[in-house]
């Protein structure tokens, strides 16, 4: 009896396992055929090493090919699949979403079995094993005539860092911060990162005009009319303009930009930004000095010439300003007995005693050499003299190098404005002409001009 019992289990046993395998062989039949009548393909292919495992028909229906043909052309691998252009960006973007998601959602490029570029919308999903191994199931489907366009403004994508080399905006410096504006969608990405380390994007960027709120007031003009040409027209150029940072410092910064056209529409816009607030610094810096005299750092001749010039022309004629021209005596002979070095020694000796003689309101430059120029403003004949012979005090010296003495003086000629002259050239020329009479006189000494206007 228990004999029997065993043998009906047994049977029992065995049609439950060929009921289960008839099932599972119907479960894979219409596996097989949901998966053939997907729209595109589906494959599979390890998450770590990249090795594709499996492929179904509608993959190979896309690429026109045998199982072993396609695993043969692209050596069996997701990696090589990619086209090698987007491989980067595809490995970037699949670990940015896994770190998040299951699923990837993504876009690239792939070569077909005769080398034609196919455009591919990628969804995957992540299955870890027990094992530990990961795999990537994923369906994929053509889209390549829906990227036409997007492929033509690839195109113009890589024209464009092409020419972002050769003029040096985007990969010029690294400290540049870099722009691409995509005036279509107008979204504007550019280097910066987030503290999550991604490129900063950012939409609706001049419908929002969120650039107003960052370029200083007094400069907003010139670069809103530097991108409205940019945006009408294909063209290159450079702007500068002072703008708010994160920390609220005003700083300035030089964009050199290009835009770019696609059947006569600008499309794109980049740009390198940098920050040049240092070198303003040092502009704003040498502009004030570009008026001196770089070894004793008084006005220059053209700019002494220049103010004068102005003072004199804008004076009321009932005012008194004297002009007063220096001469350095016997500087000659410094140069030729101690040498250059000393005499530029001497020179910035005489400068000083010149400073240290008149106003800080006076004009007082270097005329050239030896020679120097005065404008005492709104002064008197008296206060003048007093100056002069102050002055000839102040210069006279005997200079002392390797038992070698040399002595020098002053000589200073005086013309007073408008007695002498009711201009720069009459005040000048009669000035000069009492210069030349203290020299006559022996020197060390002033005389004031004799002429008038």
């Amino acid at each position: 009896m228990a004999t029997a019992e065993k043998k009906v289990i047994k049977t029992e046993d065995g049609e439950e396992i060929e009921r289960l395998r008839a099932e599972l062989e119907k479960t894979r039949m219409k596996l097989d055929i949901l998966l053939d009548n997907i729209p595109g393909g589906v494959f599979s292919y390890d998450a770590d090493s990249g090795r594709i495992d499996y492929i179904s028909r509608g993959v190979l229906s896309i690429f026109q090919c045998t199982e072993e043909q396609f695993r043969e052309h692209y050596y069996n691998s997701f990696d090589v699949f990619v086209n090698k252009a987007d491989r980067a960006m595809v490995k970037e973007m699949i670990e940015n979403q896994i770190s998040f998601f299951d699923t990837v959602e993504l876009t690239y490029r792939v070569k077909d079995m005769t080398d034609n570029i196919m455009w591919i919308y990628h969804k995957g999903r992540l299955v870890k094993n027990e094992d530990g191994s990961r795999v990537f199931f994923v369906v994929i489907s053509d889209i390549t005539t829906e990227k036409l366009a997007q492929q033509r403004l690839a195109e113009i994508n890589e024209k464009l860092y092409m020419e972002t080399e050769r003029y040096k905006l985007i990969e010029e410096a690294v400290d540049n911060t870099q722009y691409d504006y995509d005036v279509l969608s107008d979204v504007l990405t550019t280097s910066r990162k987030d503290e999550e380390g991604n490129r900063i994007t950012i939409s609706d960027f001049k419908k929002k005009s969120l650039y107003k709120a960052i370029i200083n007031e007094e400069d907003f003009a010139s670069f809103k009319k530097a991108m409205r040409e940019a945006l009408k027209e294909q063209k290159k150029g450079v702007v500068e303009y002072r703008a708010k940072t994160e920390q609220g410092e005003i700083r300035w910064y030089r964009l050199n930009y290009a835009s770019f056209e696609h059947r006569d529409t600008v499309v794109r816009v980049v740009g390198s930004e940098k920050d040049i607030n240092e070198e303003k610094l040092r502009d704003e810096e040498l502009k004030a000095k570009a008026g001196k005299d770089g070894m004793t750092g008084l006005l220059n001749k053209t700019t002494m010439e220049s103010k004068v010039a102005k003072f004199i022309k804008n004076s009321n004629k009932e005012s008194c300003h004297a002009m007063l021209m220096v001469d350095t005596d016997n500087f000659k002979s410094v140069n030729d007995n101690l040498g250059h070095p000393f005499g530029d020694e001497v020179i910035r000796f005489v400068a000083g005693s010149i400073k240290d003689t008149f106003r800080e309101s006076d004009f007082v430059g270097r005329m050239g050499g030896d020679e120097f120029m005065v404008l005492m403003k709104d002064t008197t004949p008296v206060i003048t003299m007093e100056r002069a012979a102050e002055l000839n005090r102040k210069i006279k010296r005997t200079f002392n190098e390797r038992d070698i003495s040399v002595g020098i003086s002053a000589s200073i000629g005086i013309a007073f404005f408008p007695e002498h002259g009711k201009d720069y050239d009459e005040l000048y020329k009669a000035a000069d002409g009492a210069l030349y009479e203290a020299k006559e006189a022996g020197k060390n000494c002033f005389r004031v001009s004799k002429g008038g206007s």
